[in-house]
């Protein structure tokens, strides 16, 4: 028999979409996810797409509860990560999930960054970590600025559009996406490829394209 996978060891659950409810529904919401699981909960926020906003005190509230174990935050709002940090303490996980905002959250008091661009270079974006976790500044931001047009570049459309296509030019999946979703304007395709030239993408053997080990 196959190897029983391991079941999930987490959960992260995003601010409803639509129905843009209150500060208190949205405590009562998570809350109830809460209740309905042991798993531990990342609250991710991400008001672009959600159309709405945990606040402040309510995230605070939320992380009164055991299985609330840290908070995604999209917001670009780099003043949140401080005010959280000195009322939640170290154990709280904060998390970016801005891109463009990472290193300036990190600064505030973030933990670290579920990232867009890791996916298509993932070494520098673990190098602009380290170099920041162990206090090399001006590497971390020269590794900020190397990455920042390839990050531009993946906002340019929706997400994943942009990611899904740096990703097929380096050979690692398709770009197709499901409606109402579809598939890169020209004009994006060429953000993405000028921006992998940058990096240094190159044909691998196979035929396939890679970024190299500094990308």
């Amino acid at each position: 028999m196959p190897p029983r996978m391991p079941g999930p060891m987490g959960c992260s659950a995003v601010v409803p979409y639509y129905n843009r409810p209150s500060q208190e529904g949205l405590y009562g919401h998570f809350r109830a996810l809460h209740d309905a699981t042991d798993l531990p909960i990342l609250l991710y926020d991400v008001p672009s797409r959600s159309c709405c906003s945990l606040q402040i005190d309510t995230i605070l509230r939320l992380a009164e509860l055991p299985r609330i174990i840290g908070l995604k935050d999209a917001s670009g709002d780099l003043s949140r990560p401080a005010k959280l940090r000195r009322r939640l303490g170290a154990a709280f996980r904060l998390l970016s999930g801005d891109d463009a905002t990472a290193l300036g959250f990190f600064a505030e008091g973030g933990n670290g960054c579920i990232s867009v661009t890791s996916n298509v270079v993932p070494r520098a974006c673990i190098h602009l970590y380290d170099a920041w976790a162990r206090g090399d500044r001006e590497e971390a931001e020269m590794l900020a600025a190397v990455v920042s047009k390839l990050t531009a570049a993946l906002f340019v459309e929706t997400n994943p559009v942009p990611v899904k296509h740096a990703l097929s030019c380096l050979g690692w999946m398709s770009e197709a996406v499901r409606l109402p979703l579809c598939q890169a304007s020209e004009p994006t395709r060429k953000a993405v490829a000028e921006s992998l030239r940058r990096l240094g993408a190159i044909e691998a053997p196979t035929g396939r394209k890679r970024v190299p080990a500094a990308a």
